[in-house]
């Protein structure tokens, strides 16, 4: 066991709970803290990367949304290990998380999705994510014309829209510290048990 405790703090059951715990913290003093990194990796083993936005973590697990038809979702389909990296640089922190995903239940996409502002709700529908557009022209003429037709009705909740779930198996926190010379605490689990190391900067 290492040391963590005197540094990060101590958790029950997983130390997701300190990743809690630093994302409230990263709400409070980060400009935009949802804000990550998620890597995956395509058919032909090459990785691939992108910054989305981190809704909650929901009974432990990580939970953002995006469009099910993007090159993100179908690289997931082909290979359900991701990678997260969060980086709050005002609080001199990082946070590196590693597991499987999976799409969360469709009542809870479905919700979300009409909690969030109607202009937000039709650009969601409108988009084709990761297809090809002629123009930014084409593509506001087609959120103008779904502006226009949802007016006075609720717009339609997209099936290919939802939210996933991490499943996190490793997680790695950082600290920076003077002379780059930082702290690593990294929680692997195995079994339903959770091994600790302090790893070199």
């Amino acid at each position: 066991m290492s040391d963590y405790k005197d540094f990060i703090g101590d958790f029950k059951e997983s130390p997701v709970e300190i990743f809690e715990k630093w994302f409230q913290d990263a709400q409070d003093k980060e400009e935009n803290a949802p804000a990550f990194i998620l890597s995956t990796v395509d058919e032909h083993g090459a990785s691939n990367a992108r910054t989305l936005l981190l809704k909650e973590v929901h009974k432990g697990k990580p939970l953002f949304f995006t469009n099910y038809n993007s090159v993100k979702a179908k690289e997931i389909d082909g290979n359900n290990n991701v990678a997260m990296t969060f980086y709050w640089h005002r609080l001199g922190k990082q946070v590196r998380i590693r597991g499987k995903i999976s799409k969360c239940e469709r009542d809870i996409s479905r919700n979300y999705f009409q909690s969030r502002a109607k202009e937000s709700q039709i650009a969601s529908l409108t988009s084709k994510q990761s297809e090809s557009v002629s123009s930014r022209k084409n593509l506001e003429t087609e959120y103008h014309e779904n502006l226009i037709r949802y007016n006075n009705e609720s717009v339609p909740y997209p099936e290919n829209w939802g939210g996933y779930y991490v499943e996190v198996n490793e997680i790695t926190f950082f600290i920076y510290g003077e002379h780059r010379l930082n702290d690593r605490f990294q929680f692997v689990k195995k079994g339903n048990k959770w091994d600790s190391l302090r790893l070199y900067p």
